[in-house]
């Protein structure tokens, strides 16, 4: 009778605490934690869209997968373009306006457009690699 006293009390123990709401865990809110807007992505394994850096002074191109990134721009006089080389294999930018030396990966070409015209240029080691500038 002792013993069944005693697994009666403890199952009732354990019941009010489980329907009491006692848990492990804080109910109070993590404030160190930044909120989530609408805008954040909810799957982190999405692929990440790169997209070239614009603002008036300045623009990149990306030298990706044998390709400029974005090939055709059109830009202000002033304006700098910078080529970054994000491929594993070595890039060289030629035209009849500006060439750059062989670019490793990471490497990167600054141009900087004073004059209006079109500038068409391509990959000197990769000549199927082409682009084009236009600056008004």
């Amino acid at each position: 009778m002792k013993n069944t006293i005693f697994r009666v009390s403890a199952l009732v123990f354990v019941l009010a605490f489980i329907l009491g709401g006692c848990s492990l865990y804080s109910s109070t809110p993590n404030k160190t934690a930044a909120p989530i807007d609408s805008a954040t992505p909810i799957n982190p394994a999405a692929p990440v869209v790169e997209t070239p850096a614009v603002s008036e002074s300045n623009v990149a191109i990306s030298i990706k997968e044998f390709a400029f990134n974005p090939a055709t721009i059109t830009i202000k006089k002033g304006t700098t373009v910078t080529w970054t080389n994000n491929d594993s294999a070595p890039h060289q930018i030629k035209s009849d306006s500006f060439n750059s030396d062989v670019l490793k990966q990471g490497q990167k070409y600054l141009m900087n457009f004073g004059d209006a015209g079109v500038f068409n240029y391509s990959c000197s080691i990769h000549p199927s690699m082409t682009g084009q500038i236009i600056v008004e």
